[in-house]
């Protein structure tokens, strides 16, 4: 009988050092640090910010806790997590993984209280993070269409994993106590699509509630309670329940047609664990600098190049024709489209085409888009090319990887395409990317600069106490 995946997991995490970290992995690991805590200074502004912040104090403050970014305050381990976490998503610009899954504000808040408390080094913060993205990635790969089309979203699923596995690992749980971890996470997921279905908010607090759950997983591990071997692929077990079965049959793929139209796709269970240690997935994790869903963040970059080589004026602008994979037209899912989605209006992928063509640019730092707040934005030239915008599923296409097309009134046509790979970004880009926002930022620019300065010096740090302290008012 073939070893249980958690406990093939748990053997990889126990056993994992940071000497085996690859040079890739480790930069990508600092970048995901490094976008993760620079967004949660602006996420603190924000109104749900705050408010998690408020809540944080009034309920788990705690003297002798873990820190709560741009704020200071202290607060129990999960609380300061919970609040971190909502800090890293409450402008929607968190880090993405195959589109639907966002590791960094589940791992990360996770790492960082867990690190203060334990007096872990950085090079220990780093493994422990990449621990919980690797496994997190691996477990939900393939199964993240037909996860979705149950109802229920990847992110603060799968999350709940990420963060009990980066927990796990900082509190030094051995193998055994790691598979019971897993075991307790797996019942502790859930998260539905109904808020994305409808434009509902409580997706808001849903990463934040899984990065708790996942915390509570490990602390809990330590009892040695026995948890489930076969959690994830057992009959009754995690991919069971979020998927539909644990045969690896897939409702949904990110390019085989759905079921009823030449469908569905299957994959192994076994597959996950290939590789593991030598292969590392975390590679492929896109951080998201503009505050919308991640599948327009390369539109958004795709279009800026174009409209720089092309200097074309939206008046003069017949069509564009933007290409995407077919999943991010169908978001959350394509078994619960939400229709306001797929037509031109604010924040629909049209009208970030036709802001970006019109402006030239689109700036990071604006709230998510809302017409009874940013009204200022509604400039008829956008409103009207949005209307111009045509956007087209593929299933041929990768995620992220968008083929733009414009034709002019005058006739000619101009098109590019991206492969997937360009927002994959290095330590260094993230860094290039968002030192222009600095005197933007309402927090000190040195602060700023020493926050880039410690993300990129971590490993050889002997704690987490510098990075925070360049995230907190003096």
């Amino acid at each position: 009988m073939p070893e249980a995946l958690a406990r093939t997991y748990a053997r990889f995490v126990a056993n994992l050092d940071y000497s085996q970290l690859p040079a890739l992995a480790v930069d990508k690991l600092k970048a995901s640090l490094l976008h993760a805590t620079f967004v949660s200074l602006v996420g603190a502004q924000t109104a749900h910010g705050k408010a998690a912040i408020e809540l944080v104090k009034e309920e788990e403050a705690n003297p002798h806790g873990a820190t709560v970014l741009a704020d200071g305050a202290r607060a129990s381990r999960s609380g300061a997590a919970f609040a971190n976490s909502k800090l890293m998503h409450a402008t929607n610009q968190t880090d993405s993984y195959r589109m639907l899954i966002h590791p960094g504000p589940c791992v990360i808040p996770a790492a960082l209280a867990t690190a203060e408390l334990s007096g872990a080094s950085g090079a220990e913060l780093l493994t422990a993070m990449a621990a919980g993205y690797e496994v997190e990635a691996r477990i939900a790969g393939d199964f993240i269409p037909a996860t979705q089309a149950r109802g229920f979203r990847c992110s603060p699923v799968y999350g709940t994993l990420g963060a009990a596995v980066t927990t796990a690992k900082l509190l030094e749980l051995d193998e055994n106590q790691t598979v019971t971890a897993l075991a307790l996470a797996c019942t502790f997921a859930g998260g539905t699509t109904e808020g994305p279905r409808v434009s509902g908010r409580e997706m808001l607090y849903h990463e934040p509630n899984a990065t708790r759950s996942g915390i509570m997983a490990a602390l809990l591990a330590r009892e040695n309670l026995r948890g489930s071997e076969t959690c994830l692929e057992g009959d009754a077990g995690f991919y069971n329940a979020f998927v539909g079965n644990n045969r690896g049959e897939l409702s949904y793929t990110f390019s085989a047609n759905p079921p009823g139209d030449g469908g569905p796709g299957a994959t192994d269970l076994a597959q996950t664990v290939e590789g593991l240690g030598d292969r590392w997935e975390l590679l492929h994790v896109t951080p998201k600098i503009y505050p919308t869903a991640g599948y327009n963040c390369p539109v958004i970059e795709l279009t800026t190049r174009m409209r720089a080589a092309h200097d074309i004026a939206p008046e003069d602008i017949e069509s564009i024709t933007v290409e995407m994979n077919w999943l991010e037209t169908t978001y959350p899912s394509p078994a619960f489209p939400n229709t306001d989605r797929r037509m031109p209006g604010v924040g629909s992928t049209h009208y970030f085409t036709a802001y970006t063509w019109t402006h030239g640019s689109y700036p990071p730092l604006r709230q998510r888009l809302d017409p009874g707040i940013d009204s200022a934005d509604f400039d008829r030239q956008v409103m009207s090319l949005q209307e111009r915008v045509e956007v087209i599923g593929q299933r041929t296409r990768g995620s992220f990887a968008p083929r733009i097309a414009v034709r002019t009134r005058s006739g000619e046509e101009y098109s590019d395409e991206f492969t997937g790979d360009e927002l994959k970004w290095d330590f260094a880009t993230v860094a290039a990317r968002i030192n222009p926002l600095f005197p933007q930022m309402d927090w000190p620019a040195a602060k700023l600069e020493e926050l880039v300065a410690a993300a990129s010096a971590i490993e050889g740090a002997p704690g987490v106490a510098g990075l925070v302290g360049c995230c907190v008012p003096k």
